[in-house]
């Protein structure tokens, strides 16, 4: 085999491993499904805080759920991962969170994100995606209620937000919903 072939049969072989799918993209869809990611960003240190402290609550009463901490270099790229349905749950101030769901401001770029509210935690809020399932906000909001970070309930009226079903659902004592 001479140079030339050498390298022909190198360059194939590469681009069938690079063409046939095997990338860290595919493992990362079946990471998220296993793992319930709680966003976070570096541009407001307190969500960071917060979303290992709500990881490790949902590892004590709901570890099940497999709770990591996710952490995006600002609040874009969270609703850029929330508004492509990459992630479903997310920590951050009031202001952000009515922003996203607006689409205005810092986020006027990514457009409305349908959002809704899981718990207010700490001076911050838990929102998820609007199509998050009514059983997981349930058992979201069931886990945190009453724990030293979900010790208020009581929902912000005016961010542009409404709270999620499932949490309602929690708080006013109905019973867990079903797998939808």
């Amino acid at each position: 085999m001479n140079r030339r072939q050498f390298l022909q049969l190198s360059a194939g072989a590469a681009a069938a491993i690079m063409l046939g799918g095997h990338t860290p993209f595919g493992q990362w869809v079946i990471y998220r499904q296993k793992h319930l990611l709680i966003g976070c960003h570096k541009e407001d240190s307190v969500t960071y805080d917060l979303a290992k402290q709500v990881a490790l609550k949902l590892e004590e009463h709901l570890p099940a759920a497999k709770s990591r901490v996710a952490r995006a270099p600002d609040a874009g790229r969270l609703a850029s991962l929330l508004g492509t349905g990459q992630m479903d749950v997310a920590i951050l101030s009031y202001a952000d969170a009515g922003g996203m769901a607006a689409g205005n401001g810092a986020f006027t770029a990514y457009g409305a994100t349908d959002l809704k509210m899981l718990i207010p935690v700490a001076d911050r809020i838990l929102i998820c995606r609007a199509d998050f399932p009514d059983r997981h906000a349930w058992l979201v909001t069931g886990a945190l209620t009453g724990t030293d970070i979900g010790l208020n309930t009581d929902f912000p009226p005016d961010i542009g937000l409404d709270p999620h079903p499932g949490s309602l659902a929690f708080l006013s004592g109905e019973q867990e919903p079903g797998d939808e």
